[in-house]
């Protein structure tokens, strides 16, 4: 399988376990949300059984008193989760209450049964309040809530009001409710009460009879719950997708290790057989001079012949300097061929500079080039000989680059940390821009005559001392090659 195919896949399933994640757990918090709300309504049905409790223990021949029934109630709104509570007659009329008010919308009631607000719920139980018997039956007998009547100012002597002490009708009625059979007792449970006119009866029944109740619940606990829940999914999902994103890092770094171990393997071979190569090369190089001199020295013997005629002499001569050139080509190539191995001495670095100022004071004088060496007198570690070949590659590629009455600076950097620089400055045209990274390619030249191994040799020295080496424009013109990095042994003024 194509690693890049295969990468792709880990990803793609990596991401689509995020997603089934994170669908798994907005499932899970849409139950969670559902078991919380069927919670709250479990509860409101647990106070709707208490205000039933409190209304049958409060019914008394149809009649329940408000003052009483609302001081129930309000015992019932302390708690936490009920706000507040509204008993309803037939049409929706709020007939008694506790708490805080609800407002009950037209046909809320007796229609809808919940209604969900940004704080709270307001529950609507359309139940039957009728009272319950001993044997299972109900009477069906709708309440009526009514307010106890002002007691007139009486005297002392005067009998107690008919709602506080039993009329002989009154008496008559219990008696008969206690010692009728219950089937007896159905058929009274719908007749309007003596001391009731017909159309007071059917007032009361219109405006005072409870036919249900609204409960208002607050939604503070239903709210804490899901929002607990919801931080936890949400924590879940975050968790599992840093898990994916190390998972994918893991994995990418594996596959860059892994390319980057079958890179070396392959470099390593590919360095094996390079070198393997340049062996050869150099053995051929070093064979082939062996003929080259035996051909030159031939074509001296034949350019010094007395006898020989003045053109077979000229042929000779191209032949020698022919030779010299081709040999020459594969002494530098022999040179840059071999490993360089430094061996670290102290070295005086004006030493080295003035030694390759003198080697190179021939052609400095035929192109009327001014060579200044300023800094310090500072020894490094070096291997002296290798050193004094990169200064005077560097030197005499300054000299090439310089067509006339030129300048070329070597300056010494200050100390600093333990190190220090060489600097080789030149006044001539400078490298184009596109040949900045090719300079130091090993044949590459812009001169004919140049082989493009000088900056190669250089550049394979320094990283064998463990330096390192650039170069950018001069300030007005020319080009700066700068050797930073040699260790300082000795410094004096």
């Amino acid at each position: 399988m194509n690693p890049k195919t295969r990468s792709i896949r880990i990803y793609a399933i990596l991401a689509l376990i995020w997603i089934l994640m994170g669908a798994w757990q907005i499932l899970e918090h849409t139950r969670v949300r559902q078991r919380a709300r069927m919670t709250l309504l479990d509860r409101a049905k647990d106070i709707s059984t208490s205000i039933g409790v409190v209304l049958r223990s409060q019914f008394r021949f149809r009649f329940i008193a408000e003052d009483r029934l609302t001081d129930a109630l309000e015992e019932l709104v302390k708690s936490k989760e009920l706000l507040g509570v509204a008993l309803l007659n037939s049409v929706g009329t709020t007939v008694a209450s506790a708490g805080e008010s609800i407002q009950i919308t037209p046909g809320q009631f007796p229609g809808k049964k919940d209604e969900w607000l940004r704080d709270s719920v307001i529950i609507t139980n359309i139940v039957d309040i009728g009272i319950t018997l001993r044997d299972g039956t109900t009477t069906r007998t709708v309440p009526i809530i009514m307010k106890r009547p002002e007691r007139p100012p009486s005297s002392p002597s005067s009998p107690p009001p008919p709602e506080d002490r039993p009329t002989s009708l009154t008496r008559k009625m219990s008696q008969d409710w206690r010692h009728k059979r219950p089937r007896d007792r159905d058929h009274r449970r719908l007749r309007r009460p003596p001391w009731l006119s017909e159309e007071e009866y059917k007032d009361i029944l219109e405006k005072q009879s409870l036919h249900g109740f609204v409960l208002k619940m607050t939604l503070e606990a239903y709210y804490t719950e899901c929002s607990r829940d919801l931080w936890l999914r949400i924590a879940v999902i975050i968790i599992t997708l840093f898990a994916a994103l190390g998972i994918g890092v893991a994995w990418r770094s594996f596959e860059r290790s892994e390319n980057l171990r079958i890179r070396l393997v392959k470099a390593t071979e590919l360095n094996r057989h390079l070198k393997e190569l340049n062996i050869a090369a150099a053995g051929l190089a070093h064979e082939t001079r062996n003929p080259l001199n035996l051909v030159r020295g031939q074509a001296q013997i034949i350019s010094r012949d007395a006898n020989i005629p003045p053109e077979l002499k000229s042929q000779a001569s191209r032949i020698v300097e022919e030779v010299d050139r081709v040999t020459n080509r594969l002494s530098e190539f022999i040179n840059y061929s071999r490993p360089a191995t430094p061996r670290p001495v102290p070295v005086k670095l004006h030493d080295v500079i003035s030694d390759v100022k003198r080697t190179l004071a021939g052609d400095m004088e035929e192109k009327s080039i001014e060579l200044k060496i300023r800094g310090p007198a500072i020894t490094v570690e070096a291997d002296e000989a290798l050193l004094r070949q990169v200064l005077f590659n560097l030197v005499l590629n300054a000299i090439q680059a310089i067509e006339k009455e030129g300048a070329i600076q070597v300056i010494i950097g200050e100390a600093a940390w333990g190190e220090t620089s060489i600097e080789v400055r030149d006044n001539g045209p400078g490298i184009s821009p596109e040949n900045n990274e090719e300079v130091f390619r090993p044949y590459f030249t812009t001169r004919k005559e140049g082989i493009g191994l000088g900056l190669a040799e250089v550049r394979r020295i320094v990283q064998a001392h463990k330096w390192e080496i650039n170069h950018e424009p001069a300030e007005n013109r020319g080009t700066v090659f700068r050797i930073s990095g040699l260790k300082i042994i000795r410094s004096s003024k």
